[in-house]
């Protein structure tokens, strides 16, 4: 006689209401308490990929982003005052307007950016091969190669 070890019936535990039928508003005091990290339910990471809280090593990627990015804009500077010019288009439209309001846009497209990248980080492309944190790490590879070529530039 063969017996088929079937999996434990669970009882289900969930209050009537699915209280996630509804998103929480962001204008709320229970957006700012927020405690999830991940999504947990295999079937909830399709649907729901956004998380209220973020791991520290991502957010370290973010402002090591940001700090290189303000680099960038300095090296910059200087090396226009030595004879240089700009070839981003964008940047060089801010640029005419003096080094302040370059070292601000500059700063402000990069974070603007950066925290699209970090509320998102949850997503994949191309059939899952690509992550937003490689994106992330690609991004700040990038950044330390052009710091380094401009510090070239200088000495």
């Amino acid at each position: 006689m063969v017996t088929t070890m079937r999996p434990p019936r669970y009882e289900e535990r969930r209050s009537f209401k699915d209280r996630r039928s509804k998103p929480t508003s962001p204008f709320t005091l229970a957006s700012l308490r927020g405690r999830r990290r991940q999504v947990r339910r295999e079937e909830d990471a399709s649907v729901h990929r956004y998380v209220d809280l973020y791991d520290w090593d991502i957010v370290s990627l973010i402002l090591l982003i940001l700090l290189l990015s303000l680099s960038d804009a300095f090296l910059t500077l200087l090396l226009i005052e030595m004879g240089s010019s700009e070839i981003n288009p964008v940047m060089a439209f801010f640029l005419e307007f003096g080094p302040l309001h370059f070292v601000l846009s500059k700063y402000a497209l990069t974070a603007l950016g950066s925290i699209w990248l970090l509320i998102h980080k949850n997503f994949q492309f191309f059939n899952r091969t690509l992550t937003v944190r490689s994106v992330l790490v690609y991004i700040l590879f990038l950044y330390s190669c052009l710091i380094v070529y401009e510090l070239s530039l200088i000495f």
